[in-house]
């Protein structure tokens, strides 16, 4: 059986690139050679042991390829054809996918989670979640259409209405985001919070108004100076701590949005006030997690015609045997990281000039 060089995870901490068979495909599949695959976050919490549902798994769910075999059920993508896919496979027949909702399917998985992913030379996925590239698109931006697909479903659940103040709490890749597309769906003021200058910086180059750095001042404080003492007409939480899920409750104004993006850490409990809260606040509040098949058309549409800007977003490029110094860079936010770009074409782990 012909091999494939991947970066395997075998254990918490324990990532190893080695030679492992290339997948075989069933008759619904495609496998696609893998051109470019953006590093992410889950994959640092895979590394770490934060989450690690399957072990051995190749990581890797932000990707695009060329598609080389297709399974003779498939009758839309063919040989050749560039493409990206979206990770999040869902059973299409539940009450749940149904209702579009996929989701929320029980059978749900995730290529590069809970099955093998593109940390790799090749990846299999089912044909229904791979989308053609237009042909203006290079494949390392096509790479972040899965974290633009994330951002543009948590600003719908937002509710963001033309002229609202929004806050984003963070300034990771997501945050960086969500800040664009807040600012594309018409927000008169957009606020971003964190507390890595270099990337509030990078705020207020994509779209942000004001940046505020979490080290230095009280977020809640400075929203409510901004917003005349009413709070943000909507607060979207990209970060996924405590500390902040809490912040984002205070400085949502009364009758405003909050949409929970950020991903805590399992098991943790939260204090509420019911009627101050929530109630009397008559706070609408939204959970989202991934992207769906509407946001990832979308997405390709935003970053192919240029409305969406990924450039300023991509700051290193590295190797497949390099990926576990490469998650380190990230975790540590050294040397400037932002998102990281992984190929098995790509030699070494370097900036992006």
């Amino acid at each position: 059986m012909e091999q494939m060089k991947a970066a395997v995870i075998h254990d918490v901490g324990d990532m190893k690139v080695e030679k492992v068979n290339i997948p075989q495909i069933k008759a619904d599949e495609v496998l696609i050679k893998t051109k470019v695959c953006g590093i992410c976050g889950t994959d640092v919490s895979m590394f770490r042991g934060r989450y690690l549902p399957v072990r051995p798994v190749i990581p890797g769910h932000e990707f695009s390829g060329e598609v080389v075999k297709a399974g003779e059920s498939v009758g839309t993508i063919r040989v050749g054809d560039r493409v990206t896919v979206d990770e999040n496979v869902s059973c299409g027949v539940c009450y749940f996918c149904k209702r579009q909702q996929k989701l929320l399917c029980p059978s749900l998985y995730q290529v590069g989670i809970h099955s093998n992913g593109a940390f790799a030379e090749y990846a299999k996925v089912p044909a229904q979640n791979v989308f053609k590239l237009p042909k203006e698109m290079s494949y390392e931006h096509a790479a972040f259409t899965e974290p633009l697909a994330c951002s543009i479903r948590a600003v719908d659940r937002a509710g963001i209405v033309t002229g609202d103040s929004v806050v984003v709490m963070g300034d990771g890749p997501i945050g960086l985001t969500l800040v664009q597309v807040a600012r594309l769906d018409g927000a008169s003021m957009v606020i971003d919070c964190g507390h890595h200058e270099y990337r509030l910086k990078k705020a207020l180059e994509v779209g942000a108004d004001v940046a505020v750095n979490t080290a230095r001042e009280n977020p809640v404080k400075k929203v409510t100076e901004l917003t005349d003492g009413r709070g943000a007409d909507v607060v979207i939480e990209a970060v996924g701590r405590l500390e902040t899920y809490q912040q984002a409750f205070q400085m949502v104004r009364r009758g405003g949005n909050l949409a929970i993006m950020g991903v805590p850490a399992a098991g943790v409990k939260m204090e509420l006030r019911p009627f101050d809260d929530m109630f009397n606040k008559e706070l609408t509040l939204h959970g989202s997690f991934a992207g769906t098949y509407d946001t990832w058309i979308r997405a390709i549409s935003l970053i192919s015609t240029g409305k969406f800007k990924v450039a300023p977003l991509l700051t290193h490029k590295s190797a497949l045997d390099q990926i576990p110094k490469a998650l380190s860079l990230m975790e540590k936010r050294e040397n400037n990281a932002i998102k990281i770009l992984t190929s098995p074409e790509y030699r070494g782990l370097s900036k992006i000039e």
